[in-house]
Protein backbone atom coordinates (compact mmCIF):
# COMPACT_ATOMS: atom_id res chain seq x y z
CA UNK A 1 0.00 0.00 0.00
CA UNK A 2 1.46 2.86 -0.85
CA UNK A 3 1.89 6.23 1.27
CA UNK A 4 -0.03 9.27 1.77
CA UNK A 5 0.83 11.96 0.25
CA UNK A 6 1.01 15.38 2.83
CA UNK A 7 -0.51 18.14 1.31
CA UNK A 8 -0.63 21.61 2.48
CA UNK A 9 -3.70 23.25 4.13
CA UNK A 10 -5.70 25.43 2.22
CA UNK A 11 -6.23 27.54 4.88
CA UNK A 12 -2.31 27.72 5.42
CA UNK A 13 -1.84 28.76 1.91
CA UNK A 14 -4.49 31.49 1.86
CA UNK A 15 -2.84 32.99 5.54
CA UNK A 16 0.60 33.00 3.33
CA UNK A 17 -0.28 34.57 0.77
CA UNK A 18 -1.83 37.29 3.04
CA UNK A 19 1.05 37.87 5.08
CA UNK A 20 3.21 38.63 1.82
CA UNK A 21 1.20 39.60 -0.53
CA UNK A 22 2.08 43.89 -1.60
CA UNK A 23 0.87 46.54 -3.71
CA UNK A 24 1.96 49.62 -4.74
CA UNK A 25 2.11 52.66 -2.79
CA UNK A 26 3.04 56.31 -3.39
CA UNK A 27 2.94 59.55 -1.67
CA UNK A 28 4.19 62.84 -1.91
CA UNK A 29 6.61 64.50 0.20
CA UNK A 30 6.26 68.44 0.36
CA UNK A 31 9.13 70.73 1.66
CA UNK A 32 9.06 74.51 1.58
CA UNK A 33 12.30 76.95 0.34
CA UNK A 34 12.17 80.10 -0.35
CA UNK A 35 13.28 81.78 -3.68
CA UNK A 36 15.39 84.57 -4.35
CA UNK A 37 12.56 87.10 -3.03
CA UNK A 38 11.73 85.65 -0.38
CA UNK A 39 8.70 83.85 -1.52
CA UNK A 40 7.44 80.62 -0.07
CA UNK A 41 7.65 77.79 -2.72
CA UNK A 42 6.40 74.06 -1.82
CA UNK A 43 9.08 71.38 -3.25
CA UNK A 44 7.08 68.04 -4.19
CA UNK A 45 8.34 64.71 -4.83
CA UNK A 46 6.63 62.07 -5.62
CA UNK A 47 7.90 58.60 -3.85
CA UNK A 48 6.50 55.41 -4.74
CA UNK A 49 7.20 51.89 -2.94
CA UNK A 50 5.71 48.74 -2.72
CA UNK A 51 3.75 48.19 0.96
CA UNK A 52 1.93 45.31 2.40
CA UNK A 53 -1.44 44.77 1.45
CA UNK A 54 -2.77 44.20 4.47
CA UNK A 55 -1.61 46.02 7.61
CA UNK A 56 -1.82 43.86 10.32
CA UNK A 57 1.02 41.89 8.46
CA UNK A 58 3.21 44.44 9.37
CA UNK A 59 3.02 43.48 12.46
CA UNK A 60 4.83 39.74 11.80
CA UNK A 61 8.29 39.77 11.30
CA UNK A 62 10.19 37.79 7.60
CA UNK A 63 11.85 35.19 9.39
CA UNK A 64 8.33 34.26 11.02
CA UNK A 65 7.05 34.04 8.24
CA UNK A 66 9.49 31.56 6.63
CA UNK A 67 9.36 30.01 9.51
CA UNK A 68 5.50 29.19 9.37
CA UNK A 69 5.74 28.40 5.56
CA UNK A 70 8.26 25.78 6.34
CA UNK A 71 6.28 24.46 8.81
CA UNK A 72 3.05 24.53 6.87
CA UNK A 73 4.27 23.55 3.30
Amino acid sequence: MAKPIKKANRTHQQLLAGLIETKPTSWERKTLSKDEEGKAIVNTVKVAHDALRFPLAQNVSEENVERAARRWL
